[in-house]
């Protein structure tokens, strides 16, 4: 006799899924789609009393020359699933009232333990886990007692499960762009000579022409990726930040090539940087010499132990595309830098891990 549709839903779940934990990330196949494409996945489609608190919050403007949104969602019924297979970004709704798909799907990644615990408290939860099924790939299961509780727990977790993408989005950008190696080498004699390091992918082109004079650059062609590390001593605080956007300014035309900063298109608002206070900038560059611009942003902040002002910068110019892509890429590298850390020991790949 035939299985019913909802056995073989969950037979096929439960094949696809199977041994996922045990399979190392080298071995996995990478996940396909965009970083900024989220799939919602219910054992219904997820209605849109569910979705507007999702999207108020994950689809909102991001910041370049042209109107970007920083995430998409795309609703998905868990009969779908094969149509979204190995994509980069699943949030998926477990309703622990009714043991469909989704509750299957979140027990085979999560393990019993965590949907008991989150049964017991009667709270909504949200859990994270990476290269569940395909390398480069981020689950996020949000969890509560029934589906009438969804819209809730959308707005109250909302923020922080956005938030978490692009936490993961930033860690997963960083291991694709250290696939191909890094400049360890290069961040051991700044760390010996200056006190501080910063990862250095492959593909980046460095510049140390300028050290002497407290400014080290890298760059990526096609399109044009910059990023920089300032560095002043003889400071004993942060400067104001209408004083870093100058100095920001002056270090475009200087080792820019005349580039300079838009302020009409420019804001400076206080923030933290591993957890020390900062202040950060949005705007626009632009090069009147070449008619040329793009976004950048900046991230200012004082070490008190050596009276150090540091000024970290990355910059964009990609005409005629997307540019979200390319900054999250910058801030990957710059989320990397750290005082008195030196860098890490290289790693051997053997075959086995190719």
């Amino acid at each position: 006799m035939a299985c019913p549709n909802r056995v073989r839903l969950l037979l096929a779940l439960s094949i696809l899924y199977a041994g996922m934990i045990s399979v190392s990330c080298e071995r996995l196949m990478p996940a396909l789609g965009s970083y900024d494409e989220i799939h919602v996945i219910a054992d219904r489609r997820p209605s849109e009393e569910v979705m507007k608190p999702l999207r108020e919050t994950f689809e909102i403007p991001f910041e370049t020359v042209q109107e970007e949104t920083l995430f998409h969602l795309n609703p998905v019924a868990s009969k779908d699933l094969a149509e979204v297979e190995s994509r980069k970004n699943y949030l998926v709704l477990v309703d622990l009232s009714e043991r469909g798909p989704a509750f299957h799907l979140a027990r085979k990644t999560l393990g019993a333990a965590p949907l008991d615990e989150a049964g017991r408290s009667g709270k909504a939860s949200y859990l994270f886990v990476d290269n569940a099924i395909a390398r480069y790939q981020t689950h996020a299961f949000l969890i509560a007692e029934q589906a009438a509780a969804f819209p809730e727990a959308a707005r109250t977790n909302g923020r922080a499960i956005r938030d978490g993408f692009l936490q993961s989005n930033r860690r997963r950008i960083l291991e694709f762009l250290l696939f191909r190696g890094e400049n360890l080498t290069l961040a051991r004699a700044l760390h010996e000579r200056f006190g501080w390091t910063i990862r250095m992918p492959a593909p980046f082109e460095e510049s140390t022409e300028h050290v002497d004079a407290g400014f080290f650059s890298m760059k990526m062609d096609r399109p044009g990726r910059l990023l920089f590390v300032y560095w002043a001593d003889g400071y004993e605080r942060l400067p104001d930040p209408d004083r870093i956007v100058a100095v920001r300014d002056s270090l475009g035309m200087l080792y820019y090539d005349e580039d300079y900063v838009e302020p009409s298109r420019t804001t400076a608002f206080p923030g933290t940087f591993q957890g020390r206070p900062a202040v950060r900038i949005h705007g626009l560059w632009q090069n009147e010499k070449y008619t040329i611009g793009g976004p950048f942003r900046s991230i200012a902040f004082h070490d008190d132990k050596k009276g150090r002002f540091y000024l970290l910068d990355y910059a964009v110019y990609a005409p005629g595309v997307s540019k979200k892509y390319y900054l999250w890429e910058l801030e990957s590298v710059i989320e990397t830098f750290r005082i008195g850390s030196p860098p890490p020991e290289p790693v051997a790949r053997t075959g086995a891990d190719s």
